[in-house]
């Protein structure tokens, strides 16, 4: 199994749909075709692995239902994933998780986690962490943007092309999560969906938007700061937002288990 983060000399990458991407100096990345690749340029290397919502489905627990520990929300969402998403999410490995006071659960279901951990070991590589993106961008936004700790309503919206996670923020503490395709990967569909539900802080980072599809848009409320360049382009997001490393914040708590081993329950931070 893969367990929470364990801060330390290691390198940064982040996947996603463009491929697995190593951090560079600076402020640039290097891509490599896979995990498989990077690992064996790379034999004996300690990663961290920021994973891409491409790859990830998050989902936010109600504070109110009686599931007291990780094994009770892993057999509550395990069921629910299965109806949604039909027989294939059924070996999904799942991750429960905490941030702060908010609980969730990860389902991974973009890459094969048996493949993941065999091709690190074949080059005895470390991955010291294998965590949704979003978590990582969460903790660097507040310590970037005073605003998102200070107002009782903020959203923090992480653009991968069409897919959006958005973070419903009350005072820096995570409430609300939600995972979404726009129409198009335009700032005009984006600024649609933000529209829905305006709040009085929005801030985006990420990539992938045909930004000159948006030019008769108004601009939208990026958070650039030390990513390097304000815009939603490219086909990674600025390394700023993986490679660095968080001051203070709340960590993404969880460990990654297989429908056999559900009921283990992931250690504290």
């Amino acid at each position: 199994m893969w367990s929470w983060m364990r801060e330390g000399a290691a390198l940064s990458l982040w996947w996603g749909d463009s491929g697995v991407w190593q951090a560079a100096e600076p402020g640039q990345a290097v891509r490599w075709d896979g995990l498989e690749a990077w690992c064996a340029a790379h034999p004996g290397a300690r990663a961290r692995l920021w994973l891409s919502a491409w790859w990830v489905l998050d989902m936010l627990i109600d504070g109110a239902l009686p599931l007291h520990d990780d094994a009770a929300v892993l057999a509550y969402v395990r069921p629910l994933l299965q109806h949604y998403h039909g027989d294939a999410a059924a070996p999904w490995p799942l991750a429960a998780w905490q941030a702060g006071a908010a609980r969730g659960v990860s389902a991974l279901h973009g890459q094969p986690l048996a493949e993941l951990q065999a091709t690190a070991a074949r080059h005895g590589v470390q991955l010291q962490a294998v965590q949704p993106w979003w978590a990582r961008a969460m903790r660097l936004a507040l310590a970037q943007e005073p605003s998102l700790l200070r107002e009782p309503a903020a959203q923090l919206v992480m653009v991968e092309g069409r897919l959006v996670t958005r973070l419903d923020l009350r005072r820096g503490s995570l409430v609300g999560l939600q995972q979404r395709r726009l129409p198009q990967a335009t700032p005009g569909a984006l600024q649609a969906w933000l529209a829905n539900e305006p709040v009085a802080v929005q801030r985006c980072l990420g990539y992938g938007l045909d930004v000159q599809a948006g030019a008769s848009h108004p601009a939208l409320p990026l958070l650039g700061g030390a990513a390097g360049r304000a815009t939603l382009s490219g086909d990674h997001p600025p390394p700023a937002w993986w490679a660095d490393t968080p001051r203070g914040g709340a960590h993404w708590v969880g460990r990654w288990a297989g429908r056999q081993a559900a009921a283990v329950p992931p250690p504290r931070a």
